[in-house]
């Protein structure tokens, strides 16, 4: 019996590690996505890093202390539509069509893992007993990581534009986007 509650409570702590190391960065990403899209408008230039990290340390001490479960989604929700006024302004005034492909690619595949998590957290039951299982919550994580992954690269792109480094949207080997920049030297 011991042993039982023991393991129990190991694998309900360890999970809640595992949890935690997987949504301690998904916050870290999004108070950078704040930095990024806010800063150019940010009168003074050290409050808002300081308050981002400050913010950002102070989620991850509680989140290490206290268990977060809806609450941590309704943070993160908050986050993403933080950022949402402003990845549409920038890619409205983006005439580059690569970055703005960048964009939609962001935004569709936030939809599709948005959908298969949805699909696989209140269908599971249905789901899986079908002949062939699409494994919605792996699905989740594959979408998730090309969403971040867009993401990321354009919000490379608007910071490129934001410092006038003259960003352009290239593929690795025809297939991968990236950002090449090329900054101007100093006279």
């Amino acid at each position: 019996m011991a042993l039982a509650i023991g393991s129990m409570m190991y694998h309900a702590t360890l999970q809640h590690v595992q949890q935690q190391s997987d949504e301690t960065p998904m916050v870290w990403e999004m108070l950078l996505y704040i930095y990024i899209l806010y800063s150019p408008d940010w009168h003074y230039r050290s409050t808002m890093p300081t308050f981002l990290f400050l913010y950002g340390v102070s989620f991850a001490v509680l989140h290490s202390i206290i268990r977060f479960d809806i609450g941590f989604k309704l943070h993160y929700i908050l986050l993403c539509l933080l950022c949402i006024p402003r990845v549409y302004k920038y890619y409205i005034y983006t005439q580059n069509t690569s970055a703005k492909r960048l964009a939609k690619s962001y935004v569709a595949t936030l939809f599709l893992g948005s959908l298969c998590w949805f699909v696989d957290r209140f269908f599971c039951g249905r789901v899986s007993k079908w002949p062939v299982n699409p494994q919605g919550h792996a699905l989740w994580h594959v979408f998730m990581g090309f969403n971040a992954y867009f993401a990321n690269t354009f919000l490379m792109f608007c910071r490129a534009q934001q410092r006038e480094w003259s960003p352009e949207v290239v593929r690795f080997c025809g297939v991968l986007p990236y950002v090449r920049i090329e900054k101007i030297k100093a006279q």
